[in-house]
């Protein structure tokens, strides 16, 4: 057994920062993973993790994916059935990994916004600007 934790790093980290996104209108990540076959109705996506290559000036696709699946039984119960398991235990999953491309990732959701910082005293600081 693996134990992992939904924390964003790449092999130095220079840059570190927060990323938020909506859901697709259309077909949002886990309606897109029931669609393919991937995860069954008493499955539910509760996390994604999102890496993109060694990239040197040029971006290639794929880009790899991976949703991170819990069986629940019921959406109204995913997030009671996590917070019941003790806090210093890992949450059980499964993982579908995946090579999409960049096009694919994004169509997934609605928007997407990342920051990023190489000054750790930036992460969630209010700055001003005049333009």
């Amino acid at each position: 057994m693996t134990i992992e934790s939904l924390h964003a790093a790449t092999q130095y980290s220079d840059y570190k920062g927060g990323a938020a996104a909506d859901r697709a209108d259309g077909v949002a990540p886990a309606e897109w993973l029931r669609q393919k076959g991937h995860i069954n109705n008493s499955e539910f996506l509760v996390g994604i993790d999102f890496s993109v290559g060694e990239n040197h000036g040029v971006h290639r696709d794929p880009v790899h994916v991976t949703f991170l699946i819990f069986d629940a039984g019921s959406y109204d119960t995913v997030a009671e059935h996590i917070a019941s398991l003790p806090v210093d235990e890992p949450v059980p999953v499964r993982r579908v990994s995946l090579e999409l491309t960049l096009a694919e990732f994004f169509a997934l959701f609605k928007r997407v916004n990342v920051t990023l910082t190489p000054l750790e005293v930036m992460q969630g600081r209010a700055y001003s600007y005049a333009d």
